[in-house]
């Protein structure tokens, strides 16, 4: 497994731990809808909950917050309706939403996570 691969899996551990500290239970992990995939797919009551984690180390491609990009929410959204339709889930009893994590890790060890819930719509 590459350093990246590595990086992004510690990543979304940390981000499936925080979320079941706050009462979520993880689905799915790494869900994949043909090349599209889903992180993490979480459920709190009736709600499904579509996360993208974002691990960054440094800001040397540019701020972690501008890292969800307009394809990739469209990759996101595209990925969560295959996950709806293999689940026949798409019912009015059913609310979703796309939330993002993003976990910075400072060279000395310290991790920063923030949760953006409904950060985008479909």
């Amino acid at each position: 497994m590459s350093y990246r691969q590595q990086k992004g899996l510690s990543g979304e551990m940390a981000a499936s731990r925080y979320l079941q500290s706050r009462g979520y239970r993880i689905i799915e992990h790494r869900y994949r809808h043909g090349r599209k995939e889903i992180d993490l797919v979480a459920g709190k009551d009736e709600l499904i909950v579509f996360v993208e984690v974002k691990t960054r180390t440094s800001e040397r491609y540019g701020p972690i917050r501008t890292s969800v990009t307009g394809r990739k929410k469209r990759n996101l959204v595209d990925a969560a309706a295959g996950w709806l339709a293999e689940r026949e889930t798409d019912s009015p009893d059913h609310s979703y939403r796309f939330d993002v994590i993003l976990i910075s890790r400072t060279p000395d060890g310290k991790v920063e996570l923030e949760h953006i819930e409904d950060a985008f719509r479909a």
